[in-house]
């Protein structure tokens, strides 16, 4: 499975939880060490300009980081009837069911909906990288590249 995160020059390479670890997220609290990834880097882009309010202050280094996943690694999977009907609107309750299945260790991937394309049975989704789990060092950097985004999307 190929995974795709879109990144800084700067942080690229890295592989930790880092932002997750020092940033809240939809899924996480900061503290603990998660990497956010989508199924698609269609997904990647839409996730990245839903939180831009201003084209001009996206960073001219922006790299699309592509990650392979071996075949056994375990993916946990959050379904629609798993989550609040307005789920989108209550970041207090993703946050908390992020942290409880980032704590319990119990696979290395979690598929959860996105928001942006919110498709029950779509492929479009988000990974979340539970980096505490000892599978998460068998997922390696497939390629990295500059990434563009198309001024039409302004």
């Amino acid at each position: 499975m190929r995974l795709w995160r879109l990144s800084g020059a700067d942080y690229a390479n890295r592989f930790d939880g880092g932002f997750g670890r020092s940033h809240e997220g939809r899924w996480n609290s900061p503290g603990h060490p998660a990497t956010y990834c989508s199924t698609g880097p269609a997904v990647c882009v839409l996730e990245k300009l839903v939180h831009i309010e201003d084209s001009l202050l996206l960073p001219d280094d922006t790299m699309l980081v592509c990650y392979e996943v071996p075949d056994d690694v375990a993916v946990e999977s959050l379904l629609p009837d798993q989550v609040p009907d307005d789920w989108r609107n209550m970041p207090q309750v993703t946050r908390s069911m992020g942290d409880a299945w980032l704590q319990g260790v119990t696979a290395a991937l979690w598929s959860v909906p996105s928001a942006v394309v919110p498709i029950a049975h779509a492929n479009d989704r988000n990974l979340l990288v539970n980096h505490m789990h000892e599978d998460a060092d068998r997922i390696s950097i497939f390629r990295i590249d500059r990434f563009e985004y198309d001024p039409r999307l302004f």
